[in-house]
This record gives C-alpha cells, sequence and structure tokens, in this order.
C-alpha cells in the first residue's frame, strides 16, 4: 500500500511544482525541468532501498513518457492542421517562420555544442549530444505560456517555426548520424541475434530440468513454462494446459516448491549460459535484454504477494 502511495505522489509531483512555481510568478516547465533533473541524481542513489517500487516506477514512468510524447505531436499536428486549413501558410507570402525556426534550431544545436564543449565531451561527443534529441516538447509547452501574449498571427508564427524546429531535429540526425556514427547491427539483425540466443538459453534451462528427479506431472509443467519463453508452445499445448488446470485441482504446497525450485534452477542455468555467451560476444544490449527477463521471470517465481 505504501510502494502504491509513493509512486502516486511520484506522478502527482511534476504537477504540484507547476502549480506552486505559477503561483510565484517563475516558469512552472523550467521548475519541473530542474525538478526532474534533481530527481533523477536523487534516484540513481537510492534504487537499492527498495528495487520494486523503483522498478515499478521506472514501468509507469515509461508508460507515461511514450503516451506524452506521443500526444505532443499530436497537438502539434491539430495545431499545423488548423492553421494551413485558415490558408495561413498558402495565402501567406511571409515566410518569417522559416527564417525564426532556422535560426532557433542553429542557435540550439550551437548552445548544446558549447555545453558539451564545457563538459568535456570532445569534439565528436559535442557534436552527437548538439543534434541527437528530438527537440519540441518544452519549446511547445513555452510556447502555450505565451499564448495570452500575443496575437493568434504571432501565435501562429511561432508554432509555425517551432514545428519546422522538431522536423529539423528529427531529419538532420537521420542524415549526418550517417556519416558520423560507427554502423551498428540493424534492428533486423540484432532480432535475429536475440532469437538465436533465447533458443540456446532455453536449451540449457531443459538440460539443466531434465538432471533433476521430478514428477511428472510437475515435469510437464515445467517444461512447458520454459518451452513458453520462446514461443515455442502450440495453441493445441496451450488448450491441454488450460484444460488441465480447469479440470484437476492445482498443485499443493510442497508441489509448488518443487516447480518453483525446478524453474530456479532452470533459470540459473540460462543466466550461467548468457554470462559465458557475453564474455565471448560484445553485445550488451541484447545479451542484457535477454537476462534482464529472466530475472523478471524470477521476480515473478518468487512472488509471495501474488502467487501466479
Amino acid at each position: 500500500m505504501a510502494y502504491n502511495a509513493q509512486i502516486l505522489l511520484f506522478v502527482s509531483t511534476p504537477f504540484y511544482i507547476y502549480f506552486i512555481a505559477e503561483e510565484l510568478k517563475v516558469s512552472g516547465i523550467i521548475a519541473v525541468v530542474c525538478a526532474g533533473l534533481m530527481q533523477n541524481s536523487e534516484s540513481i542513489r537510492s534504487r537499492f532501498i527498495t528495487p520494486r517500487q523503483f522498478h515499478n516506477g521506472l514501468v509507469l514512468l515509461r508508460l507515461l513518457r511514450e503516451l506524452l510524447n506521443n500526444t505532443i505531436f499530436v497537438i502539434l499536428g491539430l495545431l499545423v492542421v488548423r492553421i494551413i486549413r485558415d490558408d495561413l501558410i498558402i495565402g501567406n507570402t511571409n515566410s518569417q517562420w522559416i527564417v525564426i525556426g532556422i535560426l532557433l534550431y542553429i542557435t540550439n544545436l550551437l548552445v548544446r555544442y558549447l555545453y558539451g564543449l564545457l563538459s568535456k565531451m570532445g569534439n565528436k561527443g559535442s557534436i552527437i549530444f548538439a543534434l541527437g534529441g528530438v527537440h519540441g516538447a518544452v519549446t511547445l509547452s513555452l510556447v502555450y505560456m505565451i499564448i495570452n501574449n500575443v496575437s493568434s498571427a504571432q501565435f501562429d508564427m511561432i508554432v509555425l517555426a517551432e514545428m519546422l524546429v522538431i522536423i529539423l531535429s528529427m531529419v538532420v540526425p537521420s542524415i549526418v548520424f550517417r556519416f558520423i556514427l560507427d554502423h551498428d547491427m540493424s534492428r533486423k539483425e540484432a532480432g535475429k541475434q536475440v532469437q538465436r540466443l533465447r533458443q540456446e538459453m532455453v536449451k540449457e534451462g531443459l538440460k539443466a530440468v531434465e538432471k533433476i528427479y521430478l514428477p511428472e506431472n510437475i515435469r510437464e509443467s515445467v517444461v512447458y513454462d520454459l518451452r513458453d519463453q520462446k514461443s515455442a508452445n502450440s495453441f493445441a499445448d496451450f488448450w491441454h494446459q488450460w484444460a488441465k488446470a480447469s479440470r484437476y485441482p492445482e498443485f499443493n504446497e510442497q508441489e509448488k516448491e518443487l516447480e518453483q525450485r525446478a524453474l530456479l534452477w532452470a533459470f540459473r542455468a540460462e543466466r550461467q549460459y548468457l554470462d559465458m555467451v557475453s564474455q565471448k560476444e560484445n553485445r550488451r544490449d541484447y545479451l542484457f535484454e535477454l537476462y534482464n527477463e529472466i530475472l523478471l521471470a524470477e521476480s515473478i517465481l518468487l512472488d509471495t504477494e501474488n502467487e501466479y
């Protein structure tokens, strides 16, 4: 219960900070950004105090970030459509918004580049830092802060300039990074590697289970769960397991413990396999992805509050 209350407090804190900052006649947007930076520094050094709460917060934060980022582009798209509908681009020969947008983007690049140099990122690192990221969420928020202080025509021009900044921040890095960054493995190739490693690690888990004694009904359940890691179970297998679970009583406490120990033993073998592979392949990204899946599976298995 305390975890849920703390997570709700964590989610609502930016809103409180924003409204308090606005009452104090300072920028609520900047106040929330500064609070986010402070919270990030604090969470790095306190993530292991309550790991479950920290993990749940990360999952929730990832979901909210995805929703809010998409909302930003939806709002911007609606504004641009309204401006085009009102014939402000075609009917207005004044293209100041293009010049303003380009100047804003160049200024943003210079400021970020200089900050990178001051932070000792090096020349290449500063260029990557300057170009990286889609800039626009905070800018769009700042645009709405001045909506009551400018005319309708000025607001439309500011929106168009801000739209151009976002588009440039998406297009320019996509072109430049091809020439200054080392070519990385494509998503398709990485997906093939993940699938290959997943098959091998599950094979190791199954081998580990074969070496220990288990009653046949428990062995069948454990093998099904392990094969599920690589989506090797057919619909017929799932239907058989579902019908069996519905028709027969659940495992007793001793059988549940035996099943849990068998799965933990298999997960341990899978992690050992990934540890071995990590010493040979310098591809930590997808290896950590698989390792994280196993740890999450163990976390579900050891969750005493919610038995699955």
